[in-house]
């Protein structure tokens, strides 16, 4: 699996797509064993909630969401990039959140492309902050693991504030994960607060509480726990405006220092051998029964156009 510690530019499709894709065909042609790339947040159009003035965003999230259902998803310009890069590699890749729009609703959401191009699953944050509520955004109701069939490893996957709940990683876990993924940069929530860098002003969040949280989650599940930052670009060449370093954390160690990836690793692809041995951790019966509900696949839900 290979991890893009990058760089998105605010509101950029275009130069956001060119990058990435330049980053991509780099990492495939140094390594021809990649099975999976996952990219990072916000991938064509970098984050909202947080990063523009709060009269702005409600109008924002409306216009940049995008659709994953069947009939139109070929006029979602995300899942297109993602698909081509997935086809013409033969390879899965993970992207979002994005915003989506299902009915009347939308939702921060994680997608994945399998190497013929094809919607192979989707993930609704579930954890979602007050600030995206109160931008109109909707929790999701179940967690979802990817499976890369070709090596048979699971993938679970989480955003940002999931990762201040254990039942999300549990529930992930049980589903059979054998690593779990998830993307974060700066923002505001009950667990992290933002705050800018005293010599910069690039805004950040508080890095060993950050750390803490992940290794706990790790030795929770007993599963690799990798967390996805990059950096934020603002708009009129003002540099960078936001960065979170990407983590990796192990059961056995927790957070491995060596691999943490800052400022200096931007655009270095972050490579990651999954241990498909891996099993998860066996519950009691009344725990099964509580994340039993948190487990459901995606595609058993009734008609979401509808809800």
């Amino acid at each position: 699996m290979a991890i893009l510690h990058t760089r998105i530019k605010l509101g950029a499709r275009r130069t956001n797509m060119k990058r990435l894709e330049e980053i991509i065909n780099r990492v495939m042609i140094d390594h021809d064993d990649i099975d999976l790339i996952y990219l990072p947040a916000y991938p064509l159009t970098g984050p909202i909630v947080g990063y523009y003035p709060n009269q702005k965003v409600k109008n924002m999230l409306k216009n940049y969401a995008e659709r994953l259902n069947e009939s139109e998803i070929q006029q979602n310009q995300t899942f297109m990039s993602v698909s081509k890069w997935s086809h013409e590699f033969g390879i899965y890749v993970i992207a979002g959140p994005i915003v989506e729009r299902a009915g009347p609703r939308l939702y921060l959401t994680v997608f994945a492309s399998n190497p013929q191009g094809e919607l192979a699953g989707k993930y609704r944050k579930i954890a979602i902050t007050k600030a995206e509520d109160e931008n109109g955004l909707t929790p999701g109701k179940n967690v979802e693991i990817f499976n890369i069939k070709k090596k048979n490893a699971n993938v679970g996957v989480f955003i940002d504030e999931d990762l201040g709940y254990p039942e999300i990683f549990k529930a992930l876990s049980y589903m059979g994960a054998n690593v779990i993924v998830g993307t974060m940069l700066p923002y505001e929530s009950r667990f992290f607060k933002m705050k800018s860098e005293s010599e910069t002003s690039i805004l950040t969040l508080d890095i060993e509480s950050i750390n803490n949280f992940l290794a706990v989650r790790s030795k929770e599940t007993d599963l690799p726990v990798v967390l996805v930052g990059g950096a934020v670009e603002g708009v009129n060449n003002n540099g960078y405006v936001a960065f979170m370093p990407t983590i990796t954390s192990e059961p056995e160690i927790g957070v491995v220092k060596e691999r943490i990836m800052g400022y200096d690793d931007i655009d270095l692809p972050v490579i990651i051998e999954v241990d498909t041995s891996a099993k998860s951790l066996q519950y009691d019966s009344i725990t099964k029964l509580v994340l039993k509900n948190l487990c459901r696949k995606s595609g058993s839900e009734e008609n979401e156009e509808e809800i």
